[in-house]
């Protein structure tokens, strides 16, 4: 059994395209849905019809770390409910490219995950990390309050780099690795993160950064024993370029050839406006009975 944990805040057509898409007989679903979505009582109704859990706990704006909350409050009802022996971190706007016995066969115990040494990042990006997020509050508060953050943003940024407040320690951890929040990991693996005290530290030092999210996981895993089975691959197939008023690139028709010839478990980013009609194509070449190999030919 593999547990799909999905954070999502709109579309949710393709939320529940999404949902029915997996094999409840292999897959257990649990959702986040933003606090201040569109999707509606009655549509979070319809999800838990269809076997999901669904919370929706936090208000979440990007950056913030009420993302990263969201999603350990997913991993740690999973973990905890049992029975699990893998963990795909997913949004709402994902799409598997296979059934479950690709899923058995591909996920052999190892973390798959894309990642980076902080240290080689760019300066704006190390900055994000070095520089206390000192408003974080305001990111996730009433009407309004997000203004106020930008606008408080850079100067507070700004005083802490002439006053040489950089941190170099997060924690109990001063190496620290950057990645994709997207990925999977055994269940093991997860189990461990939930009930670790490190993890815990971390997360309670990570909580003024900006994006901790992309932090969290990579760093966690590279600095404990499961280092050697992490790959520097997260299985997802995603076009970084701007395209169809998106980055990353809402797919489209167009990218059904890349997909299927991908190495991927998973595709992003789907809208159920531009990317109805390339569903519809990896429902047929996928999951009907057509061979992946064959419907790239």
């Amino acid at each position: 059994m593999h547990a799909v944990l999905i954070t999502a805040y709109r579309d949710f057509p393709a939320l529940s395209r999404l949902v029915t898409r997996f094999d409840p007989s292999f897959f257990k679903i649990y959702i986040h849905v933003d606090k201040r979505t569109p999707i509606s009582r009655e549509q979070i109704g319809e999800l838990r019809g269809l076997g999901a859990s669904v919370v929706s706990r936090y208000s979440i704006r990007w950056g913030s770390i009420t993302h990263l909350y969201a999603i350990i409050d997913l991993l740690r009802q999973a973990v905890h409910a049992g029975g699990v022996d893998y963990v795909h971190l997913i949004s709402g706007q994902d799409y598997p490219l296979t059934g479950p016995g690709e899923f058995e066969r591909r996920c052999d115990g190892r973390i798959f995950m894309n990642l980076s040494t902080l240290s080689g990042e760019s300066k704006y990006i190390k900055d994000r990390y070095r520089y206390r997020n000192l408003f974080y509050f305001l990111q996730t508060g009433p009407r309004g309050s997000g203004r106020l953050h930008r606008l408080m943003d850079w100067p507070s940024r700004l005083i802490q780099s002439l006053l040489g407040m950089g941190r170099s320690k997060f924690g109990p951890f001063t190496r620290l690795y950057k990645g994709i929040m997207w990925m999977s990991f055994p269940a093991a693996a997860g189990a461990e993160l939930v009930s670790d005290p490190a993890a815990a530290a971390f997360l309670r030092a990570i909580r003024t950064t900006y994006v901790p999210e992309e932090i969290f996981f990579p760093t966690y895993f590279l600095n404990s024993h499961w280092r050697e089975s992490v790959v520097d691959d997260n299985l997802r197939h995603v076009d970084w370029t701007n395209r169809n008023g998106s980055i990353p690139a809402f797919l489209d028709e167009s990218d059904l050839q890349p997909i299927l010839s991908s190495n991927a478990l998973f595709a992003r980013k789907m809208s159920s406006d531009i990317s109805g009609e390339l569903l519809d194509q990896i429902d047929a070449a996928c999951f009907d009975g057509t061979a992946k190999g064959e419907a790239a030919e």
